[in-house]
């Protein structure tokens, strides 16, 4: 099975987890966040900053919150079955951690682009 990123052409770190048992839930996910980047972190200031220059999302011109983060999908049997952003928001009251998780649709628009946006916009609203 081809890849599905576009950065890395190496399936075993690119793809891994696609068509396969591995499952992780978006609590999951929110936790690994706050794991790596909260304030009880056991990672280096060195690691959490070179993991947040990757995970930047730079097209934000909002001065009042930075966002990170990272998209994935999943397929099964050539469909896309599920798609999320996870990552987290800094702002002014500390991190916002957060995971959109969006399921199979029959309207077929399931896209970890989708709820990147969603994502993206939650935060905006509630700075």
């Amino acid at each position: 099975m081809k890849s599905l990123t576009t950065n890395n052409n190496n399936r075993a770190l690119t793809g891994f987890w696609i068509e396969s048992s591995l499952k992780i839930s978006p609590k999951e996910q929110v936790e690994v966040m706050e794991r790596i980047f909260g304030t009880d972190s056991t990672y280096s200031e060195r690691t959490q900053n070179i993991l947040k220059q990757v995970m930047l999302i730079s097209e934000e011109n909002n001065t009042e919150i930075s966002i990170y983060g990272k998209t994935g999908m999943g397929k099964a049997e050539g469909i896309v079955v599920d798609a999320w952003f996870t990552g987290f928001a800094e702002t002014l009251e500390g991190n916002k951690y957060f995971c959109v998780y969006l399921g199979q649709s029959d309207a077929g628009n399931t896209s970890s682009t989708a709820a990147k946006e969603i994502a993206i916009q939650i935060l905006n609203d509630n700075k």
